[in-house]
């Protein structure tokens, strides 16, 4: 009994790792993304606030696809793209408040990449314990 509930603990727990380790890729996919993209707009005139939504925005849609398929394994549900979206869009509020705060103090790319652990660690909560529900 006792290897029985070692076992799928040990199970558990290694499809956790694993799952944080695919959101993770997921992750350094869209942060290079929407990193490159911020810095790009940034070097042509925006402003680091427009810049960082619209970046952040595209990273959005890319981080949906890829985790609903290869990181969590969902089916396609708009309940959970609804999700999903106020989730992330929090993400993108907190990025926002973020790089404005600290873009006044230090440069811009430097207040983004500031900005995303914080953003990730949100983001991988809620992803994993109410969208995707894992």
């Amino acid at each position: 009994m006792m290897r029985h509930l070692l076992a799928r603990y040990h199970t558990g727990r290694d499809r956790n790792v694993e799952t944080l380790v695919r959101f993770a890729l997921v992750g350094a996919v869209t942060t290079t993304l929407d990193f490159a993209l911020f810095t790009a707009l940034v070097a042509a005139g925006s402003a680091p606030v427009s810049a960082n939504i619209l970046s952040y925005s595209c990273g959005i849609l890319v981080s949906y696809l890829l985790n609903r398929s290869w990181t969590f394994r969902a089916g396609r549900s708009h309940v959970q793209a609804l999700k999903f979206v106020l989730s992330t869009l929090t993400g993108l509020l907190i990025s926002t408040c973020l790089v404005a705060v600290l873009a006044s103090l230090i440069p811009p790319a430097l207040a983004k990449i500031l900005s995303v652990p914080v953003v990730f660690a949100w983001n991988y909560l809620v992803a994993r314990l109410w969208v995707f529900r894992i």
